[in-house]
């Protein structure tokens, strides 16, 4: 009986081995096998685009970056109390190639680079005109672009009024001591046709009538135009060329609105040609553009220079450098120009934090000045010895927002201003017309309308009993709200309105960043391709994209890149 108990044993133990062979070899074994790779594998992603996410290396189908292990740029897990310090493990700084740069002093005097092209001496284009009628029988100059001398013969013309012109000062030279008023008027008849007294003396002289009358250069330069050919008539009146003396040339320079106030009539500046990049020259600043470009934000700054030996040709780009005092508001703290991300007005940082061993760095909000070269102006945030990210900057931002931590894209919507529920609420109804303008632009209609609506929208909100702290900010950024509105009525066409949603949007971003929202959210959208493939955002009160810049086309191109919710405050 015994051994019969211990044969059952046997034969139980080997069915449930079987059992547990054909359980593993059937999947479930496999399963866990694979649950534990994917454990300890690396997920990649890149820090432009997070939400791109595989499971071995490779580029970003997006933009082509090189994809960075999530579990690096999430450090070794400990958490900071702090939302705005992301901390990285050694591996991941020396994977993305971050690298830091120490904030130092600016000196008195900065330099600001502005690019621009060479252009003619409007003061400098001079027409020669027919001073009477007739018909061209000959040119000597046969093409645009000659170089001709003042003086130099340009054309030949036969006129009949000419004719009879010298005619009339033949016989009356004759009588001259009988009636010296009549010689007078007849010489005088040629003068007001601009010829000289050489070519009436010679007239005076001839046996035979002047048949063919020459056309002469009233200054140097360039042949620019040639209105006629060979054969023409021509009325009095008539310009045949146009010509520009290219000894002194204007440099028009394209200066951005926040460098404005720091350039000034007589500044010196020294640029560069392109085509002659070896060659520096030296100009003063002549004349400052009152008017700024609404489309560009900038304004045309202009300068003189000799040209003498014709070196520098119309058209030509330039780079060039100004020499400007620091404003006395500033604090002189200069950083690489690298090392700002910038969205809408918003301008922030990565400073570092950590050390070699433990890496972290913290996002700081900071107010710029003009740029110098390829540093920037820091007036606020900073201080003299911080150490700022310049390279990499990108992948640190990235990594806080897969972090959840807060980031360029993804800031505590909280209220920097305190307003008013009833500046909130005709705010919010701001929005709304907003909301609507943008969605007209989804379905590739004209906005017109709404623009004009939401410019009655924003006078109403700045109405009534409100603190001069908020209405000196609202003002700013109203004037910047209607500048768009107007760039979009003016509009001839759907693609120029979504030129100026593009600024619209900037504004808004800036009202919500500064006096927050009342609603439960908003959201802050991005498309890659607007704005000539430089990107640009949106505001959306769904979190599905729809795309306001190209509507039908690529209505879906898009993600959102960050939220505005209530203030808990």
């Amino acid at each position: 009986m015994k051994n019969k108990n211990i044969y059952i044993i046997v034969v139980i133990s080997l069915i449930v081995g079987a059992l547990m062979g054909w359980w593993a070899n059937s999947g479930g074994g496999k399963n866990q096998e694979k649950e534990h790779a994917h454990e300890t594998g690396s997920i990649y992603t890149c820090s432009m685009h997070p939400q791109i996410r595989q499971d071995e290396p490779g580029d970003c189908p997006i933009c082509g970056m090189e994809l960075i292990p999530l579990s690096a740029l999430e450090g070794n897990g400990e958490s900071i109390s702090q939302p705005t310090v992301l901390k990285m493990s050694p591996e991941a700084v020396a994977l993305a190639n971050i690298s830091t740069s120490r904030v130092k002093a600016g000196s008195d005097g900065y330099t600001l680079e502005l690019s621009g092209k060479i252009d003619a001496d409007e003061r400098k284009v001079a027409s020669v005109s027919a001073n009477f009628s007739g018909r061209v029988d000959e040119l000597y100059v046969a093409f645009t672009g000659q170089e001709v001398k003042k003086g130099q013969k340009l054309a030949r013309i036969y006129s009949p009024e000419l004719i009879a012109a010298h005619r009339e000062l033949i016989e009356a030279k004759k009588s001259q001591d009988i009636s010296p008023a009549l010689y007078e008027a007849a010489k005088q008849k040629l003068k007001q046709w601009e010829l000289t007294d050489e070519q009436i003396n010679k007239m005076e002289h001839q046996v035979d009538y002047q048949v063919h009358f020459d056309i002469y250069a009233n200054t140097a330069g360039v042949v620019d135009k040639r209105n006629v050919s060979v054969g023409d008539y021509v009325e009095k009146g008539t310009v045949l060329f146009e010509i520009t003396n290219l000894s002194k040339v204007w440099v028009i320079l394209d200066a951005y609105e926040r460098n404005i106030n720091n350039i000034q009539l007589g500044d010196q500046l020294s640029f560069s040609a392109n085509s002659r990049p070896d060659k520096e020259y030296n100009a003063k600043v002549t004349f400052i553009d009152p008017n700024l470009n609404a489309n560009t934000r900038s304004i045309k700054v202009r300068a003189e220079v000799n040209n003498t030996h014709g070196e520098l040709k119309p058209g030509m780009f330039v780079t060039s450098k100004i020499k400007v005092t620091a404003p006395q508001s500033s604090a002189g703290l200069m950083i690489p120009s690298t090392a700002v991300l910038w969205t809408g007005k918003r301008s922030v940082v990565y400073r570092e934090v950590g050390n070699e061993d433990s890496p972290a760095f913290e996002m700081v909000e900071v107010s710029l000045g003009a740029t110098s070269g390829e540093m920037q102006l820091v007036k606020d945030g900073l201080n003299i010895g911080d150490k700022v990210v310049t390279n990499g900057v990108f992948a640190v931002d990235g990594a806080a927002q897969l972090s959840g931590k807060y980031s360029m894209m993804n800031q505590k919507a909280s209220r920097k201003v305190e307003v008013s529920p009833e500046f909130a609420e005709k705010l919010e109804d701001a929005i709304d017309v907003y909301f609507i303008l943008k969605n007209k632009l989804v379905l590739d209609k004209s906005a017109k309308q709404e623009a004009l609506r939401l410019k009655q929208e924003i006078e109403r909100v700045g109405e009534g009993n409100v603190p001069p702290e908020v209405l000196d900010r609202w003002t700013s950024e109203k004037k910047e709200i209607q500048v768009a509105l107007d760039q979009i009525i003016a509009a001839n066409e759907i693609g120029a309105e979504r030129d100026g949603f593009i600024h619209l949007s900037e504004a808004f971003i800036a009202v919500l960043e500064d006096f927050g929202t009342t609603r439960d959210v908003i959201y802050k959208s991005y498309c890659p391709m607007a704005k000539n493939d430089q990107g640009a955002f949106w505001l959306s009160e769904v979190a599905s994209i729809k795309n306001p810049y190209f509507g039908s086309a690529m209505l879906s191109c898009g993600e959102v890149k960050g939220e505005y919710r209530k203030s808990n405050n």
